[in-house]
């Protein structure tokens, strides 16, 4: 199981400082517990016991699942310091032998989030594939546009799973609570039979990131 090493931290709000305990990797299947803090979106969550105040602190960290085969690197701020990592680790995902064989048919991902982190995690165990997740996206963005009207922005949607069965968005705002939209999978399945070519073609090796921005370039792509 996974070692937590103890971090200090202050409180935005009452300015206390404060102990928390951080985690450099979650592997499943022997870190369960932390498993069901990212899918309950508390992982990140700290409770400032003198102001009770909660708040989301985000940090680097890597999330393993061994079983589904599937690396996700939490990385908040895209520092030099940060893709000197990723460089790295990608160099030695071509290099390492020992490693290539080890995770043989995974997949790698960034996310920078909680929110982002408990999506890759709800689309992989799933089954599904995130690059046609984030192209159907764009395919729901109008749709969406449509029902808001002028003056709110978007500023998430994320892949869920619907606790009647099946799937929906959900969808954050700047200034309004948010909302769900149910998925039509079956535009998914065609999006995996259409898209698979330029989909394959504009996945790059070992850790990166797939999300709203690269699926609209692969429709753009596709358009064109």
């Amino acid at each position: 199981m996974s070692e937590a090493r103890v971090q200090k931290i202050v409180c935005p709000k009452c300015k206390s400082e404060m102990d928390i305990k951080v985690w450099d990797k979650v592997e499943i299947p022997y870190d369960m517990e932390l498993k069901n803090k990212v899918l309950q979106n508390t992982f990140f969550r700290v409770d400032c016991v003198p102001c009770q105040n909660t708040f989301t602190i985000a940090y680097k960290c890597q999330y393993n699942d061994m079983e589904r085969k599937y690396l996700l690197w939490v990385a908040p701020a895209m520092d030099e310091k940060t893709q000197k990592e990723i460089s790295e680790y990608n160099y030695k995902l071509q290099t390492d032998n020992q490693l290539r064989l080890a995770q043989g048919g995974y997949r790698y991902r960034i996310v920078s989030n909680d929110n982002e982190l408990r999506e890759k995690v709800v689309i992989f165990d799933e089954g599904l594939d995130d690059r046609y997740i984030e192209t159907l996206k764009i395919v729901y963005v109008p749709l969406i546009k449509n029902k808001i009207g002028e003056g709110t922005q978007i500023t998430g949607i994320f892949f869920d799973r619907k606790k009647t069965g099946g799937y929906q968005f959900i969808v954050t705002f700047d200034n309004k609570p948010p909302m769900s939209a149910n998925v039509n999978m079956d535009i998914y399945h065609d999006m995996t039979k259409k898209l698979a070519g330029i989909a394959e073609r504009n996945t790059p090796q070992g850790l990166c990131r797939i999300d709203a921005d690269w699926g609209l370039k692969v429709m753009m792509h596709e358009v064109e």
